[in-house]
């Protein structure tokens, strides 16, 4: 299974691992948005698959997916909710880079 396969699959309420180069983050999923490739006058827009996944100690992260139909492309990013430098509390890039993405009851 792809990571875009997997990653799609996913909903509310799933388990989910995302393994970075520095450590792996186990949590639930609990917010899913959607939105379909399509094609504009631009060229091809990509299709964007957002979750939002709880850890057991309380964090909370963003993992954004972005990906073609046409084209075998996706790009993954990964934002934690903290406080923002000018305090207020704000989504922020983690700056880690996400190297798989697995569904940990899902056969993988």
């Amino acid at each position: 299974m792809t990571d875009q396969e997997t990653v799609l699959a996913l909903a509310c309420a799933d388990p989910i691992q995302i393994h970075t180069q520095k450590r792996t983050l186990t949590g639930v999923i609990y917010q899913c948005e959607h939105c379909e490739p399509e094609l504009t006058c631009r060229g091809p827009e990509p299709g964007e698959h957002v979750l939002y996944v709880a850890t057991p100690t309380h964090y909370l992260y963003r993992l954004l997916f972005a990906y073609y139909d046409e084209i075998e492309h996706t790009e993954a990013t990964l934002e934690h909710y903290d406080l923002s430098p000018n305090g207020r509390y704000t989504w922020l890039r983690t700056d880690a880079r996400v190297e798989c993405i697995t569904n940990p009851t899902g056969g993988e």
